[in-house]
């Protein structure tokens, strides 16, 4: 990946992206589905509390390595005032890094998907 200042993200690593951040989805949303429905709470359905415990563990995890890698990208790109700046003020710096990486989780899906396929190689 490249992370050079003002560098564009490639296709591949947006492709490697989407491909990690889907996998944590899957396999999140299988184990929480799961554990949810060992002991079904919602209207004693095991399908419905599959699905609503899956979802919640699938897009928190998901969710979660996003903010991680979309920090990690943003921090590498950084001079090193602004990261001993961001260090002493970690409380705000966390809860920033938190509140984007939830609020721009599906709408970054999205912008990768459409970019992987606009950006596609043309074949003759």
């Amino acid at each position: 990946m490249n992370i050079k200042e003002g560098a564009t993200v490639t296709r591949k690593a947006r492709i490697t992206y989407l491909a990690t951040t889907l996998s944590v989805f899957a396999t999140g949303f299988i184990i929480y589905g799961w554990l949810g429905s060992l002991e079904p709470l919602i209207n004693n359905n095991k399908i419905i509390s599959f699905l609503c415990f899956g979802a919640l563990g699938g897009f928190g995890f998901s969710i979660l390595l996003s903010t991680v890698i979309l920090v990690a990208r943003f921090f590498a790109k950084k001079e090193l005032w602004f990261k001993i700046i961001a260090a002493l003020l970690w409380p705000i710096t966390f809860a920033v890094s938190v509140y984007v990486g939830v609020f721009s989780y599906i709408p970054y899906q999205i912008y990768n998907i459409v970019k992987i396929i606009k950006d596609r190689p043309e074949t003759d």
